[in-house]
């Protein structure tokens, strides 16, 4: 049996969350031995899914962009990387802040399918918003093929260009009720016979708590 296809993802880093999230329900499920899974992240710190990733023979390759901000080192940076991996024949791109100049690199290197993804149907107004909109319009300059988790993100990133939903990958197993779990979790919480309400999510603007505090209010 050859090596298997190695599709190369880029974003900003591999934290717990949700398109990370999202890439490991797929990457943990997939056939390795016909397609494997690499990252590109622009953090140096170690990240959440490193280790689980190296464990299913992935890896992690970490530039320092989004740490010193220095771009001509970032684009000199990506040249030399793909310089040095001609093993990638797909770039897949999560991160429309930095995709510009990473599918610039890899068009550039001859990487035939060069995928941009939008997660998103909104962008946060604060004080970097002007920049981050003038790259979400840069951000398909040199793809292939869109990417969107839903229509209203794909609309709203990609306006009238042409893109496939790719809805995102749930293990449906992980949610299951179970009712020892559950009094068992509750017991050591202290929420035994108590009315709960759970919200899971990272904390930052984009996620709405503001709207969640009020109607709690």
């Amino acid at each position: 049996m050859g090596e298997p296809i190695r599709v190369l993802h880029i974003l900003q880093r591999m934290e717990a969350g949700g398109t990370q999230a999202l890439l490991m329900n797929i990457y943990r499920k997939i056939d390795r031995t016909k397609v494997q899974f690499d990252f590109l992240v622009v953090y140096k710190e170690k990240q959440f899914y490193d280790d689980e990733i190296e464990k299913m023979g992935g890896h992690v390759y970490k530039l320092s962009f989004r740490e010193d901000l220095n771009l001509p080192k970032f684009q000199k940076d990506l040249a030399v990387f793909f310089a040095q991996h001609h093993e990638y024949k797909i770039v897949h791109c999560h991160a429309y802040t930095i995709g510009y100049f990473c599918l610039k690199a890899a068009k550039k290197a001859g990487i035939p399918v060069r995928i941009a993804h939008s997660h998103n149907n909104e962008t946060v107004h604060d004080i970097k918003y002007l920049p981050k909109l003038f790259m979400q319009r840069m951000f398909t300059k040199n793809a292939t093929d869109l990417f969107a988790c839903s229509e209203e993100a794909g609309k709203y990133l990609f306006k009238d260009k042409p893109f496939q939903v790719l809805k995102n990958a749930i293990d449906s197993q992980n949610f299951i009720a179970d009712v020892d779990t559950r009094n068992a979790i509750r017991k050591e919480l202290g929420l035994k016979d108590k009315f709960v309400v759970g919200h899971v999510v990272r904390l930052h603007p984009q996620k709405n708590h503001d709207f969640l505090i009020d109607v709690f209010a």
